[in-house]
Order: C-alpha cells, then structure tokens, then sequence
C-alpha cells in the first residue's frame, strides 16, 4: 500500500477505495467492507461498530470515521447542499486521508520494517564495536509505553540504536518523535518515513528576519521589555511565538506586544553575549507559535491501541555532561492520554543512552532502561483537575528516573576525574563489562558530588587530575601504562613482534584501504563542516561532537554506493574489454553477473580491510609505550606506574570507606553481585531474542493485531471527557526546547544536596533490586507465552 504523507489539503490526497455508510448511524463493518476499503493496513480494522461522524459543512460534505489507532478523513462528492442530508440514505464515500505518522507505520509491512531493522543493524555494526545493554526486563512487551531517553549525545544515532534495540528484545515498533526539519532532508527523511517516525515543528526552525532592531528599554532595571526601531511588532510578532537573536545567541517567547515598537519577553536572556546584543541593539529573528494540538490527538490515540513512542525530551541533541531541562510535552501524552481514555496505564521508561566517545568510529555504547513510571487512570482525573500541577510532579519523576539510568557531572574536567577514578578502583575481575562501568561511574559522580568539599576528597581529586596531566605529557592512555617494565630486552622483543605484526596486517589491509579512502576523507570533511554549522547554530551545544557520529554515518551511506557502483562499473567494463573470463566460465559472461561479481568482492575486500585495520590499530596504540619504555623516558614511565598503584590503593580505600555513607546497601561484594546479575540478564536476552525471532518466522501480523485488539478491548474506545471535562489546550505546547537558555558555564545549576539524595533513593528501591527484576521479567514471560500458545490453540 503507498504511504499518503505531507499533502498540504485534501486534493492532493491519492483515493484508496470507496465504501458504503449510512450517514448519522453506527454501521457494522466486516471483513468484506475492510477489504473493499482497503483497510487492510490497519493494524486494528476489525470487525466491529463504528461511528460515522459529520463535521462541519463546507462546499462538500466531509465524514470522519473513528477507529482505535487510526482517524480517516472521507469525501463524498454526490451533493453540496447540507440541506439534503435528511433524504439521503446510503451514500458512497471515497478515502482520502490517515493521519501522516499513523499511515507511515501500519502501511509498511512486516517484511519492510524487518528490513529496517536489518538495515539499522549493519549501520550500528559497523559504526559500533560494542552495544551493551542493562535492564531489558524494563521494557514493556505491550500496552501503550513511552521510552524517553537521555542524554541526547548522538543526534541521529541515538533513535536508531533505541529502534534497533526495542524490537529485538521485544518485536515491537518504535515511532520516535522527530523534529520536521529533520524530517524534510532527503536521506534523513527517507529514513525516518521508513520507520514511521513522527515529525514535529520547532519554533526555532521557523526563525526568519525580520525588520528593524531591537534593544532593551530599561536594562537593568528591566530584563523582559524590548523596544525597536524600524519595526512592526504587530505585524511580525505573535504572543507565545519566539524571537531571536543573531547567530544563535539566544532566544525567548514573547509573552506581550505592546504596539509596534515594544513588546515583553517571558524570561529575561541569560547569556552575556545576549545581554550585550540586546543592550547596544540587534537585528533579530521571530516565528508563529507552534500549534501541536493535532500531534498530541494522534499521539494519545497511538497509546490507546497500544503503541510505543520514544522521545528525546531534552529536545535537540547536545554535547553536555549534565542533562538540559526537560520538556513537559512527554508528561502531557501520559496524563493526556490516560485522561482522555480511561483505564489504559501507560508506562513512561527511562532510557540512558551511555557513550564512550560517541562521535569515534568503532566506539561503545551501554543502553539502559530504568524502571517503568506507570500512568493510570487515578492520574488522569487529578490531570483534569490540576493539569500543570500534575505534569510537573510527573516530569520530576521522570527526571530522576533518568538520572538513575545516567552519569551526570557538573563539567568536563570532573567528569575526567571520575572516569580515572574508576579505572584506578581494585576491581578483581578483568575486562569490567560496560554496563558495570556506567553503574562504577555513575556511582562515583554521586559520591563526588555529596563530598566534594571534603578535604580528602579535594586532595585525591588534585592527585587523579596531576596523574592525568603525567599521562598527557607522556602522550599515552591509561591502560598503556601497565605495559612499562624494567626489562629492557623483553621489551625490545614485544615491540619487533608487535612491529612485524602491523605490517603483516597493513599489507592486507591496504587494498582495501585504498578503495575505500575516499568515503573517509569525505566523512572527515563534511563532518567537520555539519559540526562548525551546528556549534554556530546552537545555544546549548560546547564543541558540537554530537553530530559528527550521525553525519559520519549518513555521508558513508551516500558516498559508499556511489563508489563500489563506479569501481564496479569500472570492474565490468575492464572485465569485458580484456575478455579477463576463462572460457571454462563462459555461461558466466554476462554484465550484470559480473557487476554483481565486482560488486561483492569490493564489499568483500572493504569489509576484510575494515576488520584487519581494526585489529592493526590496536596493535599501533601498544607500540608507544613499549618504545618509551626503551627510551630515555622510561624511568618516567616506571614513577608514573608508582603512582597509579599508589592511586589505586587511595581510590579504593576512600571509594570503600565513604560508599556505605551514600548508598545504604554498599559493600565490598556488591560490584560482584551485579557482575554475576548481568551476565544472567546477558543470557536472558539472547533466550528472549530467539523466541521472539521464531515468533515473528510463525505469524508476523497476529501477533501485532492480537496486541491492539487486547489493548482496545480492555478500554473504553469513547473519550473520557465530557462536555464540561475538556482537556487543555495544547495547542500551545512545544515537545522541544525553543527558549531554552543556557548561561555561560558549561554546565547548568549544580545538583542540590535533595536531589542527589532522591537520585539515591531512585536506585536502591526494592523495585530497582535487579534480580528480583530479572526473575519477575522471566516470570511475567513465560505466562505470556502460556497465554499466547493458548489462544492459538484455541483458533
């Protein structure tokens, strides 16, 4: 079925059927009429009633047709009078429309976002070394959920490792909320259509000049009064629109206009250059307010079939140690949603998206889902009551939630600090697997912040920052000083091996290398470029590393087919010109198969380079200790070896001493518990895997129209509003940050005593003891399972 999406009126709308309904009256539909009507992608069209609405009038009578998860728009061109609807009594009406996202999602079939899925997973594959992940039992297999995650560290990764990762565990499909600028790029947007993401306008998008110059009227005195000269406030300002300042200095929503020449702000700008713009006067920019009344309707009607969203609730992505502000837009969809259907709970799971190096090639990543916050219908009555007050409560909640799943620190500087000092913990059991380092980190970061004006601590703080800068001087990592030994000749040995080693591995690699040199330079300069116009289009961003990831993966998207088709057409030609086939091989002479010939051994040769280069640059990083170690900088080498034992047993006497005084269940043992925990949950992914794979292989679409229909049976398709119990406007609502203002640190406020306890609390609830989780999850499967393989025993 094609996707209808983007059309901007009901005329540029492709007709997909027509069917019979008698105005005013509900009609049983069944399957014959669905399959007239083409409803078959639709997951939730089934026999049933439905109601037949009439909107307004205009010049031609429009129909509204209601079904759980989908809202149709019908055009009947048989009469334009309104007055003749009492005679008629059986019309014949054509379909015109499915809400965008909504259509996007049910009209891809199984086998094309099976395909996505596979898709993501070669990118991830290769663009990744490691992908971790922790908590997967917190990942509803049903019912309407909502992912948010944080921090938003790889802007276009970030949704597809969320995507990737949810179906497998679960099978389920992601509609990611996305931003419309996004959504309008070509590869991008083809993506994001592909996997029936849902796009949203920012203000900030829309942000064009306009005339004349602003400045304050009365600073300091008065922070939120602007004045102009040359302007037509009237004309070119909305209230709650946005106003903004030249190269991304800053922006504000403007809460009065006073007349042409003045208007009010909400909240006063924050940055110094802002301020200085604003106090000798500026050109600005300004954009409508955004209406998001009709996405909140689709998205509340998308839980209520039992549909998962995810969302990045900071709003852009961004390159900070600490979380920016969220949006209550994620707290209005729950509480809405529960609000408008009684007797759906839906489950808000925190998500965090843990980096190491996120902008590297072949770097690693721990994805871990916190506890589910569940949304019910005692929630959505107190939303009907006291909205605002309900959806902060929620919105606190949540970040905190996130907090428990992330490492926040207040700089980059002690961000360093805490990772070495995690390195220098005595943690008997090596390698340390990524979700234990996250946990080690974040465990640090909130010690450290609850100590931090400790004497001892400011000291080993002093110590682990001189270590770090003996490192640097020496140019090598933490792991390479393990390598520094007093023989000399042991030494020397190593490095020859490892030496005849590399160029072993150079010598394969280097067709390979070649061929494929010019996606890399290309990645590299065009990454660079996208970086430097995000960095001065930003607000929030310190050096913009969040993008490079993401433009690295979407320039080699685009420049490798482009190159293996020219070396393959190049290989064909060459090929067929020099007659290159033995005549034993004559059936095999044909263009296309030596196309695909050339084609696959490119691959072929790219993919092996790729593997051997990886393995080859390990090798490289080894060398320079080796030959420091040979050099005149060895004795240097063995102090700094001293004092990484030296810093080891601080590190872990301080870490074991102060950790019973901020986590109550801490001891020595602990970090072993975990250890043995995860690699339990390690293998109840990959059981989890293989069941829902062999699921999907024995029926794709039953399982996915069973979901929907038990959610749908189980509530009330009405809305549960009355006429006097309407839901708030939210029109005015805004998902992402388009005033949001950063100050000039690198860092916002730092985390109060109260939060770090809550963030505390949040981890050593009885809930979050993991494995009472696993074994609920593994419970809560297995009669899952029971109940499915009954039902199908029972059709």
């Amino acid at each position: 079925m094609p996707c209808v999406a983007g059309f901007e009126s009901l005329t540029e709308a492709k007709k997909f059927g027509t069917v019979k309904f008698y105005p005013g009256q509900k009609r049983k539909v069944d399957l014959i009429d669905v399959k007239l009507c083409r409803f078959s992608f639709i997951p939730s069209a089934r026999a049933g009633f439905v109601t037949l609405k009439s909107p307004k009038w205009n010049n031609e009578a429009k129909w509204i047709l209601r079904e759980p998860g989908a809202e149709m728009i019908f055009l009947q061109s048989h009469f334009h009078d309104s007055s003749h609807f009492d005679i008629i009594k059986c019309m014949e009406v054509h379909i015109i429309r499915i809400s965008n996202w909504e259509m996007l999602q049910s009209s891809s079939s199984n086998f094309s976002y099976e395909l996505f899925i596979w898709f993501l997973q070669i990118v991830t594959d290769i663009f990744f070394r490691e992908v971790s992940i922790r908590g997967s039992y917190n990942v509803p297999t049903s019912g309407p959920t909502i992912v948010v995650i944080a921090p938003h560290a790889n802007q276009f990764l970030d949704a597809a490792l969320t995507t990737m990762i949810i179906y497998n565990l679960t099978g389920r499909r992601t509609s990611f909320i996305e931003a419309a600028v996004s959504f309008k790029r070509k590869v991008i947007g083809a993506i994001s259509k592909w996997a029936g993401a849902i796009p949203v306008e920012r203000a900030q998008d829309m942000l064009e000049p306009k005339q004349g110059t602003i400045r304050y009227k009365n600073y300091p005195t008065d922070e939120v009064t602007i004045i102009g000269e040359g302007t037509m406030f009237t004309r070119d300002l909305e209230v709650k629109g946005l106003i903004g300042l030249p190269k991304s200095s800053g922006n504000a929503k403007i809460s009065e206009i006073i007349n042409d020449t003045e208007f009010k702000i909400a909240k006063p700008f924050q940055k110094s250059k802002a301020i200085e713009l604003m106090k000798n006067g500026t050109a600005y920019k300004s954009a409508k307010k955004v209406d998001n009344g009709l996405l909140f309707k689709n998205v509340f009607d998308h839980l209520h079939t039992g549909g998962l969203i995810a969302i990045a609730s900071e709003g852009g992505s961004h390159d900070r140690t600490e979380l920016l502000p969220l949006k209550p837009g994620v707290g209005i969809m729950a509480l809405g949603a529960a609000a408008e259907y009684p007797g759906i709970d839906i489950s808000i799971v925190p998500c965090g998206m843990n980096y190491f190096h996120p902008h590297k090639f072949r770097s690693r990543a721990v994805l871990e889902f916190g506890s589910p916050i569940v949304v019910g219908e005692k929630d959505g009555l107190k939303y009907k009551e006291n909205s605002r007050k309900c959806v902060d409560q929620l919105m606190e909640r949540i970040t905190t939630s996130l907090k428990s799943v992330t490492v926040q620190s207040p700089d980059y500087e002690t961000l360093q600090v805490i990772q070495t000092a995690r390195r220098l913990y005595s943690y008997p059991r090596r390698p340390v697997p990524l979700p234990l380092v996250v946990e080690m980190n974040r465990n640090l970061s909130i010690g450290y912040s609850k100590f931090k004006d400790d004497p001892e601590i400011q000291h080993l703080k002093q110590s682990v920052m001189l270590f770090n800068k003996q490192l640097g001087y020496l140019g090598l990592k933490y792991y390479q000083v393990d390598s520094a030994s007093r023989n000399v000749y042991a030494s020397l040995l190593l490095l020859i091996k490892r030496i005849v080693e590399l160029l072993f591995l150079v010598v394969l690699s280097l067709p390979g290398t070649i061929l494929f040199s010019p996606v890399f330079i290309a990645c590299k300069i065009i990454s660079k470029k996208k970086q430097r116009e995000a960095l001065a289009g930003s607000a929030v961003k310190i050096k913009a590393i969040d993008v490079l990831g993401s433009w690295k993966v979407l320039i080699a998207l685009v420049v490798a087919p482009i190159l293996y088709l020219t070396y393959s057409l190049i290989g064909t030609s060459l090929v067929l010109k020099y007659d290159l086939i033995p005549n034993w091989l004559s059936f095999l002479k044909f263009k296309v198969v030596v196309f695909a010939f050339c084609w696959a051994l490119l691959v072929s040769t790219t993919y092996a380079a790729f593997r051997m280069g990886e393995v080859g640059m390990d090798i490289f990083k080894s060398l320079k200790p080796l030959i420091i170690n040979l050099g005149s900088s060895s004795r240097e080498l063995m102090e700094l070896k001293k004092e990484k034992e030296r810093l080891t047993l601080e590190v872990t006497k301080v870490v074991n001493e102060l950790g019973p005084r901020v986590f109550p269940k801490f001891n020595t043992n602990n970090l072993e518990l975990i250890h043995s925990q995860l690699e339990k949950e390690q293998q109840e992914i990959s059981t989890r895997s293989r069941s829902i794979s062999r699921s999907r292989s024995r029926s794709r679409s039953r399982s996915c129209s069973r979901a929907l229909s038990r959610a749908s049976s189980s509530v009330s398709v009405e809305s549960g509003f009355s006429d006097h119990e309407k839901l708030p406007n939210l029109s005015d609502v805004s998902l992402f940050p388009d005033i949001l203002q950063m100050k000039d640190e690198h860092s916002t406020e730092s985390t109060s005593t109260d939060e770090i306890e809550e963030t505390i609390r949040a981890k050593e609830t009885p809930e979050s003891d993991l494995r009472s989780r696993i074994t609920s999850a593994v419970l809560k499967k297995n009669m899952e399972q029971f109940i499915q393989t009954g039902e199908q025993d029972s059709d």
